[in-house]
């Protein structure tokens, strides 16, 4: 846990920053609580996503759904977005027949426009961090990635879609939204990775 320990002890000085102590996050920045919506089939309706730190420096994000889908359309995937200095989208098919095998693609960082209006590039970030990884889990979808991936001075934000989706030549094109974690509420703010790895790392209540 070295990382984490240097980080914990990095944070007042970070916390001192103009722009960090300025900012307005939400209440508790490691979870997302969606609306349920009971016109979505359950595969496709996202509840929530919670973020945790493992012993191994990895930071975990589950993505839980009402449901889970054995087949059905191939293009239907399971989306975590991540804004951290570029807008990266891991995803990995709804169907739980297919291969669990994590898909990385990125694009310049775009919070105010649109999914479907973004082009994505397959990403090489998992070759330059290894540690990147998804594993289906009881109702939902669990993404890995490396601590040490993160810049801790840049901010850092995160969403989760069920989207159908086209792949084609390493791009990654988004053709629709089902649903959105934060769906009906205000563009989520940037916060400084180290605030929201201090807040992962705090107690729970």
């Amino acid at each position: 846990m070295m990382i984490i320990r240097t980080v914990l002890l990095l944070l007042p000085l970070f916390l001192t920053a103009g722009p960090v102590s300025a900012m307005q996050i939400e209440a508790d920045p490691r979870i997302i609580i969606s609306f349920m919506d009971k016109s979505l089939p359950p595969e496709l309706d996202i509840l929530r996503v919670t973020t945790d730190v493992s012993e191994d420096n990895h930071l975990i994000f589950q993505v839980q759904t009402k449901g889970d889908r054995a087949s059905g359309e191939d293009n239907d995937y399971v989306m975590l977005q991540i804004q951290h200095e570029k807008t990266y989208a891991l995803i990995i098919p709804l169907n739980r027949e297919t291969s669990a095998t994590i898909l990385i693609y990125e694009a310049a960082l775009q919070p105010e426009n649109p999914l479907t209006s973004i082009s994505f590039k397959e990403s090489r970030i998992n070759s330059e961090h290894p540690g990147f990884s998804v594993r289906r889990i009881e109702r939902g979808t669990e993404f890995t990635m490396p601590l040490d991936w993160i810049n801790f001075g840049a901010d850092f934000s995160f969403d989760a879609y069920t989207v159908s989706a086209s792949i084609e030549e390493g791009a990654l094109e988004i053709n629709d939204v089902y649903d959105q974690a934060r769906r009906g509420r205000a563009q989520a703010k940037q916060i400084s990775a180290i605030t929201l790895l201090n807040s992962i790392c705090s107690p729970k209540k």
